[in-house]
């Protein structure tokens, strides 16, 4: 039988907006923030809704430019599911860079209810994760996180 090779095909994307970083000091060779997560929404042909305000993302940046991401939030489906997402990344950033943003690959980890939504429990996930870049004197982050399950 002839090995399997994974296809990623679009699911979903999730545009999530988030509050300033707040430093949570030096730890583990690195500087350690706390990103509120505020809102945002989902859209595609599998799931619609919207972020949930309330979780968060923990990441460090190393100070050899590393950058590790760990969220913990909740989607609401447009039926009124609640959905629990884990998600993290790490990837390298250029901080020496006027445009620097955090850009990677994810694996996120969905924990949906019984019913029409449970298969995000048992796929296989990979997200790209793109910061964008905030207006002058913005008080919010958007982070656009697109998701991909593989077959």
């Amino acid at each position: 039988m002839p090995e399997a090779i994974p296809i990623a095909k679009p699911v979903f994307q999730l545009l999530v907006t988030c509050s300033l970083p707040t430093p949570m000091g030096q730890r583990d060779g690195g500087t350690a923030v706390m990103i509120p997560i505020t809102g945002g929404t989902v859209s595609g042909e599998k799931l619609a809704g919207e972020v949930v305000p309330g979780g968060a993302d923990w990441a460090l940046i190393k100070d050899d430019g590393t950058i590790c991401v760990r969220a913990h939030y909740a989607i609401k489906a447009d039926d009124g599911t609640l959905i629990e997402v884990f998600n993290e990344g790490i990837n390298q950033i250029d901080r020496g860079s006027p445009t620097a943003s955090a850009n990677m690959l994810t694996t996120p980890r969905f924990i949906a209810p019984d019913g029409e939504h449970a298969w995000l429990n048992s796929g296989v996930f990979v997200g790209t994760l793109l910061g964008e870049q905030p207006e002058p004197d913005s008080q919010s982050l958007t982070v656009r996180i697109r998701i991909f399950q593989l077959a």
